[in-house]
């Protein structure tokens, strides 16, 4: 105990004056944080803090954004900066706004594991390159095409702490397709979400989000199940009371299995009226990658939910009616 107090004073006088409140701050959040989790009413302390939000705008603390910002360093050195598992096959669509993106000249780098100042960085480091040589001389170059497969830390919490922030309380959310369980872990630390279940076809993705469930104890609130989402009709039809779907499908399958799943969620979705489906790109826009007539398709399934909030671009909600 005195060389843990004797640590935290040096920690405090290596501050000055213009740090001191918001550490101070900081402090404050953790130690109620990790206050409820040793005690075991954590649910009291964050039902305090859900109660009393802004109608519309679901505050997070900074003890969670740094709870998170360890558990992305700790992706970090599991995955490579691609965050493609391994044998993983990426299919870059065969459509208008992809029509310039080839192997060559398209980079993946994980946009919730890394910022633009993280690229930034890697890039300094020799890491990452943002260019390619068009014809092996130096001058002549031409920029890479960067590609994400996940929401980045700031889209996540423009979802939960804005599109979703006063519909989730006590409500499970399945994540289709949820990769590295960026959706996953926020949904524990931003909402008061009953239960947030990933479903995961690649079992490398499925055996990481299980380690990173386990060690920082999320298991009782967050299920991963390594399925293909055809074989789980339940999880639309019955449990979910929101689905997100992130970018789930056009890079890795072709186009008649896009049409087969498309269809499928239509017909289980179907069976739950009042279900939100939350979609990046806008369900449209997939929809229409997929080669399905999205206007068609959507009449008599799904209405969508006209948010107020500026600068909004990130995710589109829908309903099924």
């Amino acid at each position: 105990m005195d060389s843990t107090k004797e640590a935290f004073l040096d920690l405090i006088a290596k501050l000055d004056d213009s740090q001191f409140h918001e550490f101070e701050q900081f402090a404050r959040s953790a130690m109620e944080e990790y206050h409820g989790k040793i005690h075991n009413h954590d649910d009291d302390v964050n039902d305090l803090v859900e109660d009393s939000h802004i109608q519309g705008f679901q505050p997070v603390s900074d003890a969670k954004m740094s709870h998170l910002a360890r558990m992305i360093q700790d992706l970090r050195k599991r995955v490579p900066i691609s965050a493609e598992a391994p044998g993983e096959k990426i299919v870059i669509p065969d459509s208008k706004e992809y029509a310039d993106y080839t192997d060559k000249n398209t980079v993946h780098v994980d946009g919730f594991l890394f910022s633009e100042d993280d690229v930034d960085e890697l890039c300094d480091e020799g890491k990452l390159s943002r260019n390619y040589c068009l014809d092996c001389q130096s001058t002549s170059t031409k920029p890479l095409n960067f590609i994400s497969h996940s929401a980045s830390v700031l889209q996540l919490q423009f979802l939960y702490q804005v599109v979703l922030a006063d519909k989730v309380k006590d409500k499970v959310i399945v994540d289709v397709g949820s990769r590295l369980g960026a959706v996953l872990y926020t949904g524990f630390l931003f909402t008061r979400a009953r239960k947030i279940i990933g479903v995961e076809l690649n079992e490398w993705f499925c055996k990481l989000q299980q380690d990173m469930v386990q060690k920082y104890r999320m298991s009782n609130r967050v299920e991963v199940r390594c399925n293909d989402i055809r074989k789980t009709p339940e999880l639309l039809s019955k449990d979910a009371d929101v689905v997100i779907m992130n970018n789930v499908f056009q890079f890795f399958n072709e186009l008649p299995v896009q049409q087969e799943i498309w269809n499928f969620i239509r017909t289980e979705t179907s069976k739950r009226p009042g279900l939100l489906l939350v979609t990046l790109p806008s369900l449209q826009d997939q929809l229409k990658e997929a080669g399905l007539p999205a206007t068609k398709t959507m009449r008599g399934w799904v209405k969508e939910v006209k948010l107020d909030y500026e600068n909004g671009e990130y995710f589109q909600s829908e309903r099924i009616i």
